[in-house]
């Protein structure tokens, strides 16, 4: 294999492909990236394609800013490669691959570089067949944004490490939550490709792999679920493929989270988004690890928002609202609402209560809503 390649996508692919790559494996061939040249999409003379996997999540991504002089495959440690790759001042390098030898060039360096054999590389499954919906990567991204942050990163609670995707016709919503806070996003405007609905949780590596492979909203972003893994491929302006990635779904039920949305909510109150933000932020800077909470004390006309921490001080902001309803005070830890408030997009927000000892919940919109649990503050 021989490619003169533009250096600043090969950075970009490898960028992706080591965050699929594992640093330590008894399996060395799982530390390296597979670089296939003169085979891409339909038989394409002209495309590099970067192949990683991890065994449970796995990136095809393809490169078109290539020249090959001839084509074949290489098995390259993902680490040294980048290293190279990115400190090189060049705008195009040449890799030159013999057996399980790869020279690289730029305009006045030289490295070889030792990998292994090709075929010791396990095999990676593409995408097959009729996509189960798809939509454009900005409704996706905006989709992941709104719940992805939500996920558990316990690995006790393996069932909710993840996003869970729930499609029924050309309805998608997406739910994630860590037990203390339930984020969750739809979308009715998919392209409902084989009819089938669909309920699995997607690990939140995969998650982030996907978020970042969403480059352009304009792309098309097709999802096949199968035998217990997920499917993406997506789609460039020009319509070949750019990405295809497959993961392993966690196993497990995702909580009955329809039970834990309050439904019984009685004071609600309409906010400016920015504004509460901005007053939530500023009242959580007097707080620490042992007093990780602020108070929210709702009374006609007027929103205070207070905390205290020992020997720090206490702070408390006074935002002036539309309530009329009676008077409650219930506490909330401000990293929780600050993240919700982060990705909701519409100039207002309302949120509703019933005691201070039951969950708040926030809406946004028609598509999104955020239950948060309350903390003691007494």
């Amino acid at each position: 294999m021989k490619v003169l390649i533009n250096r600043a996508a090969l950075v970009e692919a490898l960028g992706l492909a080591s965050s699929v790559v594992l640093s330590r494996t008894p399996k060395p061939v799982l530390t390296c990236v597979k670089i296939v040249a003169g085979t891409g999409t339909g038989g394409a003379a002209k495309t590099l394609t970067v192949v990683a996997t991890d065994m449970e999540l796995a990136l095809q991504y393809t490169l078109t800013q290539v020249d090959i002089a001839s084509p074949g495959v290489a098995l390259i440690p993902a680490s040294k490669l980048s290293e190279i790759v990115n400190n090189s001042p060049d705008d195009t390098l040449t890799l030159d691959t013999n057996q399980d030898t790869t020279v690289i060039k730029g305009s006045d360096a030289h490295y070889k570089v030792f990998g292994y054999n090709a075929e010791e590389f396990p095999p990676v499954s593409s995408f097959d067949g009729t996509a189960d919906f798809s939509l454009t990567a900005g409704s996706l991204r905006q989709l992941l944004d709104r719940t992805r942050f939500a996920a558990a990163r316990e690995m006790t609670r393996y069932a909710i490490n993840g996003v869970l995707f729930e499609k029924k016709g050309k309805k998608l919503s997406l739910v994630a939550t860590d037990g203390h806070r339930l984020a969750m996003t739809k979308d009715d405007t998919i392209s409902d490709g084989s009819g089938k609905d669909v309920s699995a949780v997607v690990p939140i590596k995969a998650i982030n792999l996907i978020e970042r492979l969403l480059t352009d909203p304009e792309q098309t972003v097709a999802l096949q679920f199968k035998e217990n893994k997920l499917f993406v491929q997506i789609s460039s302006e020009t319509g070949g493929v750019s990405a295809t990635m497959s993961t392993s779904l966690v196993e497990g039920t995702f909580p009955p989270y329809g039970d834990v949305i309050p439904k019984d909510s009685d004071k609600k109150v309409t906010l400016n988004r920015e504004r509460f933000f901005s007053a939530v932020r500023r009242a959580a800077l007097l707080t620490n690890e042992e007093s990780k909470g602020v108070r929210l004390a709702f009374s006609n006309g007027t929103l205070s928002i207070s905390s205290r921490a020992p020997e720090m001080g206490e702070a408390k902001i006074d935002l002036p609202i539309d309530y009329t309803g009676e008077s409650i005070e219930i506490g909330f830890n401000p990293t929780y609402l600050l993240d919700a408030l982060k990705v909701a997009d519409q100039e207002t927000v309302t949120f509703e209560m019933k005691t201070p000892n039951k969950p708040g919940l926030l809406k946004s919109g028609p598509g999104f809503l955020y239950v948060v649990m309350p903390v003691n503050l007494s």
